[in-house]
């Protein structure tokens, strides 16, 4: 699906499942780009009755390596990416339906810009071992759960897991945490650090997570 936003950004997205779904996950992809599993992953959400919108900020753009990636991303101008974020969430808006923001890494950060920014058109979100920015003050703002997944091998945890935790009680928000002895990017099956078995365990906290605080 192609759309527009209001500052005339044009931008593609790959969206799926039922039209008169009650529940709609919107898709952050990593420093990599919109991949095939980002894709998988909301043909997943859809045969669940999800409506999935994996969205694309790179425009296409995919970084040959990781040193492309880190300078893409940094390029990327972080209005244009707001206002995608935005006219992606609109699109998904519904009678009687709530939405979920997802992402992994760089896609994280995303999702809890968005999250924080357009609160009104966000019920929950999913974080898959990201930079955090939520904390008791922001994390305010925040219009549903929060469920951040966490790779045990990155030198920053645990202490932002229980920094996040801590901030979320503050804020009086409900978070749920995960953490995984797999690395940073395993839920991407074309990386190295690719770790099917955690990949399927974390889908299932997912949807759990999901389906009891979309209903």
């Amino acid at each position: 699906m192609e759309l527009t936003t209001p500052k005339g950004e044009v931008f593609h997205n790959y969206i799926v499942g039922p039209e008169n779904a009650t529940k709609a996950v919107l898709i952050i992809h990593d420093w990599w780009g919109l991949l095939d599993y980002n894709r998988e992953w909301a043909d997943q959400f859809a045969q669940l009755g999800y409506r999935a919108m994996a969205i694309d900020l790179y425009n296409g753009y995919h970084p040959v390596d990781a040193f492309d990636a880190g300078e893409h991303m940094r390029r990327i101008g972080i209005d244009t990416v707001y206002n995608k974020l935005q006219t992606a969430l609109m699109t998904l808006q519904a009678p009687n339906r709530k939405v979920a923001v997802l992402g992994w890494s760089f896609g994280g950060l995303q999702a809890q810009h968005a999250a924080l920014r357009y609160p009104d058109m966000v019920n929950a979100m999913v974080l898959f071992y990201s930079r955090i920015i939520l904390d008791k003050h922001n994390g305010e703002t925040l219009n549903g759960p929060v469920l951040a997944i966490f790779s045990e091998t990155e030198r920053t945890w645990p202490d932002k897991q229980v920094a996040l935790e801590q901030a979320m009680v503050e804020a009086n928000k409900i978070v749920e945490c995960r953490s995984y002895d797999a690395e940073h990017g395993f839920a991407n099956p074309e990386s190295s650090r690719h770790d099917n078995e955690v990949t399927k365990e974390a889908w299932q906290v997912t949807i759990m997570f999901l389906d009891k605080y979309l209903a």
